[in-house]
């Protein structure tokens, strides 16, 4: 049995980590364990548990919750932990494990997210990897200024624990390049990189449905496609020369539409649209209801104007997590492509 703890330097996409490896794990026959060892309690902050209920379902886990995130505390009380109280802590902590990896192939831990930024989180790495005889997998935002210097310290901390880095967010215009030289710059330190992920535009979108809800709009048409994913927006232009050429610049996207410009609207539904979305509480007109069931794109109504509708899908995608199947299933096949399983399953053992 092995365990894999997955963090990162600040937020870079480990739960999604998590969710595409264990998917790959699952897929090719391996009993996958989940837990979030250790998370700092936030007042407002709920999204660690959001992370371990989508993970919980994605994976078919029957833990309840509170074994999958067994401590709870403030950034001090953790530290005290971690330094003076690391004998109790590491009971529990192994206490929960055991129970969790019982007939698992591979347990993830998802990891804190602050990696080299605070103390706590680097400690907490180190802690647990050693209590557990971890594997650790670090992911890291890509830059053009990447400093190693922290990493390398960490590595050499980490000894024969650290699998290695994922790079994530890079340019999808240049990632055959960005791989080549941030490939070559790990290896000069002795860093093994088992992927350089592009930065794609669908996995930081926003379903119809969480518009609909951020707007308190009215979905009119096809509301079973509350679910598919909008990845850009575009706003209907004043010329009267806006028409089919001008929304076929951007693809899957919602095109926010002054309610009384049918003309824009039967334009942006001949091209990639996942939604309208009409401003001022204006019903469309029968030809662009007709035409907008027949593409099966929904239309969303509005009460706001259009500067109003626009800060609130800005808020909307703000408020953007990954915690969706149709993100997870892209994210997988992103791993395909860009993620080196080959080596991977090597060093995993």
């Amino acid at each position: 049995m092995v365990a894999l703890y997955i963090t990162s330097v600040e937020s870079a996409g480990k739960t999604a980590l998590c969710g595409g490896i264990g998917k790959k794990l699952i897929s090719d026959g391996k009993k996958v364990g989940y837990i979030v060892p250790a998370r700092l309690s936030e007042a407002g902050n709920s999204d660690g548990y959001r992370s371990i209920a989508f993970i919980k379902k994605a994976f078919g886990l029957v833990e309840p919750d509170d074994m999958l995130c067994p401590i709870e505390l403030s950034q001090g009380d953790l530290w005290q932990n971690l330094t003076d109280g690391v004998e109790k802590f590491s009971q529990r902590i192994k206490q929960v494990y055991n129970q969790i990896s019982s007939e698992k192939d591979v347990v993830l831990m998802e990891g804190l997210s602050n990696l080299i930024v605070d103390k706590v989180s680097t400690l907490a790495c180190y802690t647990i990897a050693e209590i557990l005889d971890a594997k650790v997998i670090i992911m890291l935002r890509y830059s053009p200024t990447l400093d190693l210097t922290e990493i390398t310290q960490i590595s050499e901390k980490l000894g024969q624990r650290l699998l290695g880095v994922v790079v994530n967010f890079a340019p999808e215009a240049r990632i055959e390049v960005v791989k080549h030289g941030v490939i070559a710059s790990f290896q000069n330190v002795g860093i093994k990189v088992l992927g350089v992920l592009p930065e794609v535009q669908g996995l930081s979108g926003v379903s119809i449905g969480e518009l609909a809800e951020t707007l308190s709009g009215e979905i009119l048409n096809d509301r079973e496609k509350n679910n598919e994913i909008v990845e850009s927006v575009m706003l209907g232009a004043m010329g009267l020369d806006s028409g089919i050429d001008y929304f076929s610049r951007k693809a899957n996207k919602a095109a926010v539409i002054r309610g009384e410009r049918a003309d824009m609207q039967l334009a942006a539904l001949e091209t990639s649209t996942r939604c309208l979305i009409l401003t001022n509480d204006l019903k469309p007109l029968p030809a662009v209801a007709s035409q907008a069931e027949d593409k099966h794109i929904p239309i969303l109504t509005v009460k706001q104007d259009t500067s109003a509708t626009v800060a609130g899908i800005e808020e909307a995608l703000a408020k953007t997590t990954f915690y969706d199947t149709q993100k997870l299933k892209k994210f997988e096949n992103m791993l395909d492509q860009y993620f080196d399983f080959e080596t991977f399953y090597s060093e995993l053992g």
